[in-house]
């Protein structure tokens, strides 16, 4: 099935689960968003919603649909300024190609929704349409009469989310360049980066990696955490430079058709992990192992998140860090001082993807759940993250009231003089099938051996 076979194919299923007979609904892709104060822009990301149905991810256009008529594509096409600042924009035969629809221009949205008028009215993706429909070369929504039906829109958008878990081939294909290309910066940074190297300049080669093998941009901002940065979980790359004796923390991904990569490697500044790095190490490879090969049809994330907290609290307990039984300290949330984010996420056109948690499931206020980001059953076709670690978080360490919490739990002089020990994570983008799980990030190791022998080769160098 070609890309465009299987847009069509997910408009006509959602229009199948959608069960409207009458009203209209927009999707809108979103607007360009101002840098406060400038006359720049922010990089535009078409709303997901828009892309995951329209196939394309242009600026300040619509998807709408009708029950009678079915669906029509409105692009917002270069104006005469917009010719000479930016370019005549995208060729209508690639949109329309990628979109199996024809593309109108954007003004005949007003003649779509004149024809509508007084129809109950749904808005999907970026509400920027409701608030700015200027934007959008409209004029306001209510001169047609519209009646916004916002509990329509939420049951039509969660129906969306629902049907964006599990992954067509079009997407997956998509997926698997992302990861290829994250591959390529990850493997890079594991042979490349040295003391004196700065946090910057590391982030710089690893991205420039990633669009040398097909990436559009990188799915998110890339952490790239030396030292006791890597113990804050989404730390921006700062001119610190790699030094003697620390772990470099990497989390960083690609991103390919709008499809993102999600992507975590910890390696050490040096040839070789060194005395409890290695120990902590191989205590978050076992973790991550296990839960990749355990993430099964039918198998609730909850429950994988649970298991991975009770052996990392296990392993704590085996080098003298936690003290107890490691179910009692689960249930007690004493890992969380040290694991303190969910094992990961679903994964698609947004790194946190839509769909994470099941209807009518709500989040748990629980210090060791309130960061889980997915609550729900595993099925084929789910794209996931497993992502355990182990951190020290001064933040949470620090805290009179959870030092007091866990006194007893807790070799609270152990601990203290991990003090700039940063953290560890490892984290691999899985597929769910009937059977085995597949790891799209393969490629890239993760176990001990072979990062070694890659820092050794970049060392020698």
């Amino acid at each position: 099935m070609d890309s465009s076979a299987a847009v069509a194919e997910r408009r006509s299923r959602i229009a199948r689960g959608w069960t409207l007979d009458r009203g209209a609904v927009l999707v809108a892709s979103g607007l360009p968003l101002p840098i406060a104060g400038t006359d720049q822009f922010h990089e535009f990301h078409a709303h997901p919603e828009f892309r995951y149905l329209a196939g394309i991810a242009e600026p300040a256009s619509v998807l709408a649909f009708d029950p009678g008529e079915g669906w029509a594509l409105f692009v917002a096409l270069p104006a005469f300024e917009d010719r000479i600042w930016t370019g005549d924009g995208p060729d209508i035969d690639r949109l329309e190609a990628a979109a199996g629809l024809p593309v109108q221009p954007i003004e005949r949205l007003a003649g779509w929704l004149e024809a509508r008028r007084g129809e109950p009215l749904a808005i999907l993706g970026n509400r920027d349409l409701a608030d700015r429909p200027a934007g959008y070369r409209l004029p306001p929504l209510d001169r047609f009469e519209a009646v916004f039906d916002d509990d329509l829109a939420a049951r039509l958008s969660w129906h969306v989310s629902e049907a964006r878990r599990a992954k067509d081939p079009a997407e997956l294909d998509a997926m698997r360049r992302a990861a290829e290309a994250s591959r390529a910066g990850h493997l890079l940074a594991l042979r490349t980066a040295r003391p004196g190297m700065t946090e910057r300049g590391l982030q710089v080669e690893l991205e420039a990696e990633f669009f040398r093998h097909g990436a559009d941009r990188t799915a998110y901002g890339s952490i790239v955490g030396t030292g006791p940065n890597g113990a804050i979980l989404h730390f921006s790359p700062t001119r610190r430079e790699l030094r003697e004796g620390d772990l470099v923390l990497i989390d960083a991904g690609a991103e390919v058709d709008g499809y993102a990569s999600d992507v975590t490697r910890t390696f050490p500044a040096g040839p070789r992990f060194e005395g409890i790095q290695r120990d902590l190490y191989q205590l978050v490879h076992v973790v991550q192992r296990a839960a990749i090969e355990e993430a099964r049809p039918g198998v609730e994330y909850r429950d994988l998140h649970l298991r991975a907290c009770e052996r990392i609290a296990a392993g704590l307990v085996d080098l003298g860090i936690l003290r107890g039984a490691p179910a009692d300290l689960v249930e007690a949330d004493a890992h969380a001082l040290f694991f303190p984010h969910g094992l990961g996420h679903l994964l698609g056109l947004a790194t946190h993807d839509a769909g994470g948690c099941l209807q009518g499931r709500t989040p748990s206020d629980r210090f060791g759940l309130k960061w889980l980001r997915a609550d729900l059953p595993l099925q084929p076709g789910y794209v996931v993250t497993i992502e355990p670690g182990i951190y020290v978080i001064p933040a949470i360490l620090d805290d009179p009231a959870r030092r007091e919490r866990y006194h007893d739990a807790v070799d609270w002089e152990r601990v203290d003089a991990l003090r700039g020990f940063g953290g560890i994570r490892i984290e691999d983008d899985i597929l769910v099938t009937e059977g085995a799980p597949e790891v799209l990030t393969a490629a890239l190791p993760s176990d001990i051996a072979s990062i070694e022998a890659l820092r050794s080769e970049a060392i020698a160098r």
